[in-house]
């Protein structure tokens, strides 16, 4: 027998990257806690409908999510960015209490580990670090995640987090040798979470409700639970979508 049949076979590990807010984190309460902070700088007639108009989801189809949504009104009523920022940073403080409680999607705990035995796990936020990993305690997500990546900057900072990806190692649960192999980011907002990855050759999978003119996932499905059994093909090896 030579030396070539007795070689073993390093499969390539994969990594799938989550987003935060809005596929993580569910929930209308951190929207609303900075609808609520916001509203300080809105003359006060006219609060009860600022209020009304962006606590609904339908209100503005041009919104990215329930955040810009509120930062978009509250701008055409003369709230300042400083407001804005202070309003977000108090929504962030509160995040996962009684004035923001948020929820994980159904049975997500259960497939990180299954899926920790694959794939490297990471999460990516542009939120800021502070309270983080308070928040990931709350949601029982804490010890499930390889990297977590906070002030990302996405969409524009995702080419340099995806280069110092593949230049860090593995975790350690994986083989010595083992070597980086595709990525797979998972996200609510096409344009933020998932088309840097797709114009980097990577697949994406998009969740929720909003899927804008032109955006071409290779998963998609309102609720994250629904994917898991593709996603965890996936990181298995056994179906690779092909961007």
């Amino acid at each position: 027998m030579d030396a070539s049949s007795t070689r073993r076979t390093v499969t390539p590990t994969p990594t799938l990257i989550f987003d935060f807010d809005g596929t993580v984190a569910l929930g209308a309460g951190p929207v609303r806690a900075y609808a609520l902070a916001a509203v300080a700088g809105i003359p006060a007639e006219q609060r009860t409908d600022f209020l009304t108009r962006v606590l609904d989801e339908h209100s503005d189809a041009e919104a990215l999510d329930g955040y810009d949504r509120v930062a978009r009104a509250a701008r055409l009523l003369g709230v300042t960015e400083q407001e804005l920022s202070a309003a977000y940073l108090h929504s962030r403080s509160v995040l996962g209490g009684a004035e923001a409680p948020i929820l994980a999607p159904r049975g997500l705990r259960e497939f990180l580990e299954q899926a920790r035995a694959h794939a490297e796990i990471v999460l990516v936020t542009n939120a800021p670090a502070a309270g983080i990993d308070r928040v990931l305690r709350v949601l029982g997500l804490a010890p499930l995640f390889d990297r977590v990546i906070t002030q990302a900057g996405k969409p524009a900072g995702f080419p340099a987090i995806l280069d110092d990806l593949r230049a860090a190692p593995l975790p350690e649960r994986f083989a010595a040798d083992a070597t980086r192999g595709p990525v797979l980011s998972i996200g609510d907002i096409w344009e933020n979470d998932l088309a840097p990855i797709r114009e980097r050759g990577h697949h994406t999978a998009l969740v929720g409700t909003r899927i804008p003119a032109g955006a071409t996932p290779d998963l998609a499905a309102e609720r994250l639970e629904t994917l898991y059994p593709e996603l965890l093909a996936w990181a298995r090896g056994q179906v690779v979508p092909a961007p």
